[in-house]
């Protein structure tokens, strides 16, 4: 059975998730190394201690020691990991996912998400549990105060934020942690939404996946900027003062102008999805900056990054990985940066981040049996001939979500009548088989 997806193990609870599955990867991963040191951290929902508890014990029962830090954003744990030397790093979470959900990612001791061999070992080690003998089992350290170790590190990074009214959407999740105390640290002043550590209301109708609602909070309050993270701050959308909104292709080009501009770009590439709108790719061409593209999922962005040395990348959806200051998708530690470079150049954001998209649809369609759908002769086939539709100027995108029930479909095109047909087309044809 596969157990891993486009971004670690996920699922509803008591479903596709529970206690059994999370024991039997924590004693796998453990399994890996002799007498391995793991990193772990859950947000805000109420399942997150339910799976710790289990995995915590199939850890220590293959021998391994558990360094416990709470409640923290993801990127918390992928800091953590290189810097308190673990072997690895997991964090329990569902990232943006309703909160009945709840997953398992993992990290390298580098702070870089596992690849898929080390997935598949993981999966094999499902089968073949390690039980210690009663004298070598292992230990649970429990030490929340690591978190100040991340903060401090983001606030060193950035610059004096004095003077600016920062809006921040907490997702009721782990941001709550580190974001306000960040943020004032660095001298701005702060307003917070949905910062409640309640796991049952994480994600609902507000953060990352809502951004329109921290648009109408920074306009209510004349807030100079805003920012809405996820569930676990992985990912982040950006609200100028004047309540547009900004999404990941956006910040892309942000970062990609700050960097080009103060002679921080030391090659002329960032990174994109297949996700990615072309309309990103046609403005970097006028600073001759490529867009190299990876499939979906931050993780092949990160290790695209990692593998050709290359500093930034990311995602629609709002996962921005700056690799030379964090391995992964962070949310706060992004929001940081786009305050620092837009004091710095003293540009206004909308002059820095506006480009003109090519028109986008999409739908997401659910189905139990996503992966058989996607793969059937007849439904290639129904994609094949909308491509032809489009006859070389638009792009379709269609895939089985790695983290959700769903075929994710995606066109690309400046005639929005023929991409409706198309989307009708294929959404028709998934209905049907």
């Amino acid at each position: 059975m596969i157990y891993f997806g486009t971004d670690g193990i996920r699922g509803t609870v008591g479903q596709n998730l529970n206690g059994e599955i999370a024991f039997k990867c924590g004693n796998a991963l453990a399994s890996l190394k002799k007498h391995a040191k793991i990193l772990v951290g859950t947000d805000t929902r109420t399942s997150s201690d339910y799976l710790f508890s289990s995995l915590a014990s199939g850890i220590t029962r293959a021998g391994g020691d558990v360094v416990f830090v709470g409640i923290v954003p993801t990127p918390v744990v992928s800091f953590l990991v290189q810097n308190q030397k673990c072997d690895f790093g997991v964090m329990i979470t569902a990232s943006h996912n309703p909160p009945e959900d709840n997953g398992i990612k993992i990290f390298d001791c580098k702070g870089e998400k596992i690849d898929v061999e080390t997935q598949a070992k993981i999966e094999r080690g499902f089968a073949n549990l390690k039980m210690q003998l009663p004298l070598k089992l292992g230990k649970i350290y429990i030490k929340p105060k690591l978190v100040d170790e991340y903060i401090n590190y983001v606030v060193n990074n950035c610059v004096s934020l004095k003077g600016l009214k920062i809006a921040l959407d907490l997702s009721n999740g782990a941001s709550s942690v580190t974001a306000p105390k960040i943020f004032k640290k660095l001298g701005a002043k702060v307003i917070k939404t949905n910062y409640s550590k309640n796991g049952k209301i994480v994600n609902k109708n507000c953060g990352a996946l809502y951004p329109e609602n921290l648009s109408k909070t920074v306009l209510k309050t004349g807030a100079d900027i805003g920012f809405a993270f996820d569930g676990d701050a992985d990912r982040v959308i950006v609200v100028g003062k004047n309540g547009e909104i900004f999404d990941g292709d956006q910040i892309l080009l942000f970062f990609a102008k700050m960097f080009k501009q103060f002679g921080l770009l030391k090659f002329n590439v960032i990174v994109g999805t297949i996700l990615s709108n072309f309309g990103l790719e046609n403005e970097l061409k006028k600073l001759d900056i490529k867009i190299e593209r990876t499939d979906v999922g931050d993780h092949n962005v990160e290790k695209y990054l990692a593998k050709n040395k290359l500093q930034i990348g990311g995602e629609p959806a709002g996962h921005i990985i700056l690799f030379d200051l964090e391995k992964t998708g962070d949310g706060v530690l992004c929001a940081t940066q786009v305050c620092k470079y837009l004091k710095m150049s003293n540009q206004s954001l909308h002059n820095i981040m506006h480009f003109e998209k090519i028109p986008q649809i999409s739908k997401n369609i659910q189905t139990q049996k996503k992966y058989e759908i996607v793969n059937t002769s007849q439904y290639k086939q129904a994609v094949f001939e909308c491509e032809q539709l489009l006859n070389g100027k638009g792009r379709i995108v269609t895939r089985a979500s790695g983290t959700e029930n769903f075929v994710r479909i995606m066109i690309e095109c400046d005639n929005k009548i023929l991409a409706t047909d198309i989307l009708k087309k294929l959404e028709s044809v998934v209905k049907n088989i």
